[in-house]
């Protein structure tokens, strides 16, 4: 008999609904945050390079293209009309800028910039202090318009944020029929191959189910960055709603067969 006992295996703390509900709730927002930070990036790089004349204008673009997508679709399962209720969204992103007067500075430093000033002769020593005091002035107006336009991006990103999250609001309903079709489907497939004696696969099982969470999360993170314009929501709801269908349905097929 062995000097220490053998140590039973460790078992995985089962994870209680509030648990879960909040672990998902974090990754919701963490989601949306990430989103957003990368989507300002992408715009102000762009803005240096893509789309260098048009700055805060492809951003809000982007935004009506959107808008404009939601109002093809006016009615949802969840939502009466949805291009209210996007409408609603961009006032609630919008009102917190122009509360903090991020609106009006923008367009102070966008409405001023560029005036020439003319001023009388002087003196050297006076002219070269007028000179200084100018290329001073000229800085911080230049930077004040830089700050000011991305500011005014990062509200338009938030606006597409916001109207891209209520598309999945939207096809929620979808996505929940596709996961009802692929379990019913995975089901009926383990059974027939549980009564025919198949071969269990513990690799594709654990596979399939990656792909699955891929399916859920990653596609829909990869839109929700998405910088270019031209991309109707409608092709994306349909390609990741049989995307989670097949792969859960394999998923659920490749089950143990006996539990």
């Amino acid at each position: 008999m062995s000097a220490t006992a053998a140590k039973p295996p460790v078992r995985p703390r089962a994870r209680g609904p509030v648990q879960l509900t909040l672990e998902v709730a974090f990754g919701l927002v963490f989601i949306a945050l990430f989103a957003w930070a990368v989507g300002l990036m992408i715009e102000i790089a762009g803005s240096y390079t893509i789309w260098k004349h048009e700055g805060a204008g492809h951003a809000r673009r982007i935004v009506r293209q959107d808008l404009g997508y939601i109002a093809a679709a006016p009615r949802s399962l969840l939502v009466d009309d949805t291009a209210a209720f996007a409408g609603r969204l961009l006032g609630w992103v919008e009102r917190p800028y122009a509360r903090l007067g991020v609106l009006d500075w923008y367009a102070r430093a966008h409405g001023h910039a560029g005036t020439p000033r003319v001023s009388a002769p002087t003196q050297e020593p006076a002219a070269s202090a007028n000179r200084l005091r100018q290329g001073m002035g000229r800085a911080r107006q230049g930077m004040s318009r830089t700050l000011s336009q991305w500011a005014v991006m990062s509200m338009y990103v938030a606006q597409d944020l916001a109207l891209r999250l209520s598309v999945a609001l939207f096809a929620l309903p979808a996505f929940l029929l596709a996961c009802l079709v692929g379990t019913v489907d995975g089901l009926v497939r383990r059974d027939l191959r549980r009564w025919r004696g198949g071969r269990e696969s513990s690799f594709v099982y654990h596979h399939a189910k990656r792909y699955t969470g891929w399916a859920l999360t990653g596609g829909f993170g990869l839109y929700l960055t998405w910088p270019f314009g031209g991309f109707n929501p409608a092709y994306m709801v349909l390609v990741f709603t049989v995307l989670v269908a097949a792969t859960l349905s394999t998923t659920v097929a490749a089950f143990k067969k006996y539990v």
